[in-house]
């Protein structure tokens, strides 16, 4: 082979050699790149649907007749998708019911879902006095009614779940409730707007200590919908059904669910 071949074939052969390391620099340069331009989320829990369940009363429960449109447990799945939260709501709530049934039916109604939260609102009910049928006391005593919450964090927690408790929303009077009310032997101030809610401020009050014992997340429903009445040009009328003033309207429910998703961001993020 003459001296030009040998040149040739050298300079052949190194210039494979070169074509390689350009190849494999731009492969390593391209997977970097692609690594630096992928940005889709690889946290899990975006791609993983939270399970929720909401225990409560009729407040919670959308199914009899002259129910808001949307109660908050609907409204909760649109609310915490718009924060790219994807849930799955169970709606377990069940009018005229306590505290006490609740822990009755944990296991029909609620542990059998396995959720990773439970929406825990009670207090109208348990409250109430049912005067129209001779009674002079609550359905529940205030103790009952701390006893059942605690059993009610207690057995879901042991599950693995986590707990949001609610304070009851405020009342007014309404011609649809209280006239059996008006034996002065019960106490109630018919002269005062927020008469009636002279035991349900106890329980809801109770509900604020068991969060705080048991270390629980609680949105005040009762205190944030007090403040929206004092706020100029809104009323906490605007907030509950017209003619019945003791459930919440759509309006109500939007809000509650508003802020159940801000909460739940938050535990989300923990």
């Amino acid at each position: 082979m003459s001296k030009y071949n040998n040149i040739k074939a050298d300079f052949v052969s190194n210039l494979a050699c070169c074509g390689i390391l350009v190849a494999a620099a731009t492969t390593v340069i391209a997977c970097t790149n692609l690594e630096q331009l992928d940005t889709s989320p690889k946290n899990e829990a975006h791609a993983t649907v939270v399970k929720i369940v909401a225990l409560g009363d009729s407040t919670t429960d959308a199914s009899w007749e002259g129910s808001a449109k949307e109660v908050y447990a609907t409204r909760l799945v649109s609310e915490l998708e718009s924060r790219g939260v994807e849930a799955d709501v169970v709606n377990a709530g069940i009018r005229n019911t306590t505290s006490r049934q609740a822990v009755a039916r944990l296991d029909s109604d609620v542990r059998i879902h396995n959720p990773d939260f439970v929406i825990v609102q009670f207090g109208i009910n348990d409250s109430w006095i049912d005067a129209y049928q001779g009674r002079t006391e609550p359905r529940l005593t205030i103790d009952e009614f701390a006893e059942s919450l605690t059993a009610i964090i207690d057995i879901l927690r042991a599950d693995g779940a986590k707990i949001i408790l609610m304070t009851p929303n405020p009342m007014r009077w309404s011609e649809k409730y209280g006239e059996e009310f008006r034996d002065p032997a019960l106490g109630f101030d018919f002269n005062n707007p927020r008469g009636i809610n002279r035991l349900l401020d106890v329980y809801a009050e109770k509900v604020r200590y068991v969060a705080s014992v048991k270390n629980v997340p609680l949105i005040d429903v009762s205190a944030k919908f007090e403040a929206y009445d004092q706020v100029d040009g809104q009323s906490i009328h605007d907030l509950l059904i017209r003619g019945d003033d003791i459930h919440p309207n759509d309006a109500g429910h939007a809000l509650i669910a508003k802020w159940l998703a801000d909460l739940l961001l938050m535990q989300l993020q923990e």
